[in-house]
């Protein structure tokens, strides 16, 4: 390439003739001088690199360890490299939601609902059992706040602990085993608790009278009740007899003062 590239042939009748090409002598030892370095540059970047000495022939050094008798260590077992990597062969960056954002509007909403679920062991006896209304609950709430603040989202700074806003939307918040909503249970605050005929909302049972069943003075274990309640009559309508007795003496008495 460089003979060719410094020289130029020329065919004339004579015959083929080899001629200087037209460049210039400097123009020549210019590309001359470049192309040594380019040759250079290429060894010098496949034989070592900056600050190291040149790397052996692979072929040496697996001829070396197999002089020398050096043990190789033992390539790891499949577990180990199972446990290393993961199941999903083609690992990609997981869309994360914004409930675990926090700050987010979802990352509120989430903490609040597992707040009322934190709670809703101690507000379920109050409303199964107990059958106590908002007000009730509150105060409830209020009087084991110390062991119950812990359990809150963002408690409040002052007291109280609970108010009837934050109760009613914790209740609104839970649910029980069967998916209803906690304040769908709250007695209504004009309603007694546990009053026979009262007019309770749908998901509340109505409560009944403790009614004798028919024919329960013939049997035995009434008849101590009966005999005592005979006995009990029997004993107020005595001393009612004494009574107006005394009565009418005391009058009779009083009306012979006056005739003398």
């Amino acid at each position: 390439w460089l003979k060719h590239t410094l020289w130029r042939t020329s065919t004339t009748r004579e015959g083929t003739v080899m001629a200087p090409a037209g460049r210039s002598p400097r123009s020549a030892l210019r590309l001359a001088a470049v192309c040594a370095l380019a040759t250079l540059g290429s060894w010098i970047s496949t034989s070592f690199v900056v600050g190291h000495p040149p790397a052996p022939n692979c072929r040496s050094v697996a001829r070396r360890a197999e002089e020398g008798d050096v043990a190789l260590e033992a390539p790891p077992s499949d577990a180990e490299i199972s446990q290393e990597t993961s199941l999903d062969p083609r690992p990609v960056r997981r869309f994360r939601p914004k409930r675990e954002i926090r700050g987010t509007l979802c990352y509120a909403r989430r903490e609040l609902n597992e707040e009322a679920e934190r709670l809703r062991p101690f507000i379920e006896p109050l409303l199964y059992e107990k059958k106590l209304s908002l007000k009730e609950i509150t105060f409830v709430l209020n009087r084991m706040g110390q062991k119950l603040r812990p359990l809150l989202y963002k408690p409040r700074v002052g007291l109280p602990i609970f108010t009837e806003h934050k109760v009613r939307r914790l209740m609104r918040r839970a649910k029980n085993s069967q998916g209803t909503r906690l304040n769908r249970f709250v007695r209504p605050q004009q309603l007694p608790a546990n009053a026979p005929g009262a007019p309770y909302p749908e998901p509340m049972e109505d409560v009944y009278a403790d009614v004798p069943p028919l024919g329960w003075q013939e049997m035995p274990e009434y008849e101590h009740m009966l005999r005592e309640n005979r006995q009990k009559a029997l004993e107020e309508k005595q001393a009612k007899i004494k009574e107006a007795r005394r009565a009418a003496f005391v009058l009779s008495q009083e009306e012979a003062s006056d005739e003398e």
